[in-house]
């Protein structure tokens, strides 16, 4: 679908923040080209410069018959090739968009990605430092480690886990969740014992001052079978490396060993699934809506974030509180149902 935008407008859109789905498989670069080679090929689409090249008044000079000095004897009217697409280049280029994700993400792990773009690159630090709760969803495996915990790893140790029972490990992720709770007063840089600390955790959990400092506030249990077991995780300041030393640990504080068999991002602070393009969405009328949708999510939350606390929602309440329905993608055009019951040939009806 085309909207009706002029290579001007388009590029005063091209600011702020977009949040894209990543597949498993496949790297931030690639989606980052995609991501560009689809808004230069789409927005160049928009550019007339061709069809309007402007007009300018040229004077004509010529040498005196006498003197030879140069002498304006008129003017006359060409095209303006300063202008011209062969001499200044396309609209769009991809060297001219600048984008940057905003957390990392590796390729084997899957989910929720946001990136910068335009003159939000400049603000990346600060986008950073704001101390996202991102929320994961992951499956382990206990009896098995992987060669640097890789999720493709090869497996360099075996150990029995029969032993392991679901009781087991919501006990030790309650005991792990009263730990980071400790520990994220620490980070705030609060005095445990003081009243700062009392009024604070009245409120809720501390927002962190040191930064890039991995903070647990949920750990759930979704799912367990063993050897498999599904976890949500609800975590800051985050690495995937973090993540799967996190199964690990949880492994060897259960007597065994475990590996992680899957990692995928649910949810970026306030940006959830709702928020992002998935592979088949991405077109430049979809990356418009969605720019606005971010810039919009992020502005509304820029008020939460002022608190000293973090106060941890459910999924349906803040999937609840969105904006998506007014910048939702559009859908390309329905293709005309196909009627399985006619045949080539036609058919004829014997009047009764």
């Amino acid at each position: 679908m085309k909207v009706a935008l002029s290579v001007k407008e388009i590029w005063s859109f091209m600011n702020g923040v977009l949040c894209v789905y990543k597949p498993r498989d496949i790297s931030l670069a690639s989606l980052k080209k995609r991501i560009v080679n689809q808004i230069v090929e789409e927005g160049n689409t928009y550019d007339d410069s061709m069809d309007t090249i402007p007009m300018i008044e040229m004077p004509i000079v010529e040498p005196h018959p006498e003197t030879e000095a140069l002498l304006v004897v008129g003017t006359r009217r060409q095209l303006d090739y300063r202008r011209h697409p062969l001499m200044c280049g396309k609209a769009f280029r991809a060297e001219d968009i600048m984008i940057e994700q905003i957390t990392e993400l590796e390729p084997a792990s899957s989910g929720i990605c946001a990136f910068a773009i335009g003159s939000e690159c400049y603000k990346l630090d600060d986008l950073r430092h704001q101390a996202w709760i991102n929320t994961y969803r992951m499956i382990g495996k206990f009896g098995e480690q992987t060669d640097k915990h890789y999720i493709r790893g090869k497996i360099i140790e075996r150990a029995q886990y029969e032993h392991v029972t679901r009781h087991k490990l919501q006990k030790l992720l309650t005991r792990l969740r009263a730990q980071y709770k400790r520990a994220s007063f620490e980070l705030a840089e609060v005095d445990i014992k003081s009243q700062a600390a009392f009024e604070l955790a009245r409120k809720g959990v501390p927002r962190p001052r040191i930064l890039d400092s991995p903070v647990v506030y949920n750990a759930s249990i979704n799912n367990f079978h063993t050897p498999f077991f599904g976890l949500t995780i609800q975590v800051t300041g985050e690495t995937d490396y973090f993540l799967r030393a996190f199964i690990h640990e949880l492994g060897l504080s259960l007597g065994t060993v475990a590996c992680t068999k899957q990692l995928r991002r649910i949810r970026m602070d306030v940006l959830g699934k709702d928020h992002a393009l998935l592979d088949k969405e991405l077109n430049l009328t979809n990356i418009i809506r969605n720019i606005l949708l971010c810039n919009k999510a992020l502005e509304l939350a820029k008020e939460e974030k002022k608190e000293p606390v973090i106060k941890v929602k459910k999924l349906n309440e803040m999937e609840s509180n969105t904006i998506v329905e007014a910048y939702k993608p559009v859908a390309e055009d329905d293709e005309t149902e196909e009627d399985c019951l006619r045949i080539p040939w036609g058919r004829e009806y014997t009047k009764v």
